[in-house]
């Protein structure tokens, strides 16, 4: 029986715990704060307690979530048996050593795995058939369209602020005006940095880079069946790419993916299933044929 190219599993969403405890967090303070004043105890040490112990709570569950792959508590099944054996650990930053004991073949796993939650989406994108050329793809950290338009207005109002600083005799014009050009250069990063705009392969690179906050970054190099980052290589005959959605953020908004196999792991975001460099590294990673000699190619 030959094992598909992409698997479909319900994966841990990192991020929904947080937010659900930061809430329940908030309103225990509150509750605590209304029992202090009705019954006088020392409210400004018990307040001052509950603030510095909140963050330590809250980050002492968060760090395990974000690194679990599998779902809590429901005995798994299939492919999802079968990656809980594996226990390939997410990654908390961008890379990491490799997975021990690394079984993923011999377990009859795919090449992928993806949260089920996403399969509608990713079976819309097309797998090219045949020999396919290496191309460079630009990882991202996509913004939101709220934080875009305080950020936005904010560094407008700021940057106004400076400029019409500068008429005053004891504020530097020089300094006024460097402030101002940092704040308006935010501004753009913000507008460019939404999903909807830099994900679009036909945007000028300089742009996407500002927008995708990846303006010094190395880019990755995508071919047939494999992926290649500096000296690391990644085999889609031998590691995997897990892809699952991060919180309450839409699937076209932000996805989390990482690279797991023997030797490294790699974490990558993108902008959504809609972002044109994922798109193309999916289609890359899931071709049939692996062709593993570009890998030393110019364009690597």
């Amino acid at each position: 029986m030959s094992i598909p190219n992409i698997g479909y599993v319900k994966l841990h969403r990192p991020g929904r715990l947080t937010v659900i405890l930061a809430i329940v967090v908030l309103v225990l303070i509150i509750v605590f704060y209304l029992a202090i004043v009705m019954y006088g105890i020392a409210t400004g040490l018990a307040m001052f307690l509950a603030f510095i112990l909140s963050p330590f709570v809250i980050l002492a569950f968060d760090l395990p979530s974000r690194r679990r792959v599998s779902l809590f508590g429901k005995m798994p099944e299939g492919f999802a048996a079968q990656l809980k054996e594996l226990k390939p650990a997410w990654l908390l930053k961008q890379s990491g050593k490799g997975c021990k004991n690394w079984r993923r073949v011999e377990l009859g796993l795919p090449r992928t795995i993806a949260d089920s939650s996403l399969q509608q989406k990713l079976e819309s994108i097309s797998i090219p058939d045949g020999l396919i050329e290496p191309e460079q793809i630009l990882t991202s950290k996509p913004g939101s369209m709220l934080g875009c338009v305080f950020g936005v207005l904010f560094s407008l109002f700021m940057a106004f602020a400076m400029i019409s600083a500068t008429r005053f005799p004891l504020f530097s014009p020089l300094i006024g005006w460097t402030i101002a050009s940092f704040l308006l250069f935010n501004a753009i990063q913000l507008v460019l940095g939404l999903p909807m705009i830099h994900r679009n392969r036909k945007l000028p690179e300089l742009l996407r880079r500002i927008g995708r906050r990846r303006m010094i970054s190395r880019a990755f190099v995508v071919g047939p069946g494999w992926v290649k980052f500096g000296n690391k290589v990644w085999r889609a005959d031998r590691d995997m790419l897990l892809i699952r959605r991060v919180g309450y953020r839409l699937a076209s908004s932000e996805i989390d993916c990482m690279f797991a196999g023997p030797e490294s792991r790699r974490r990558l975001t993108f902008s959504g299933v809609g972002d044109e460099e994922f798109q193309l590294l999916f289609g890359a990673w899931n071709v049939d044929e692996i062709r593993l000699e570009f890998i030393d190619s110019e364009i690597s």
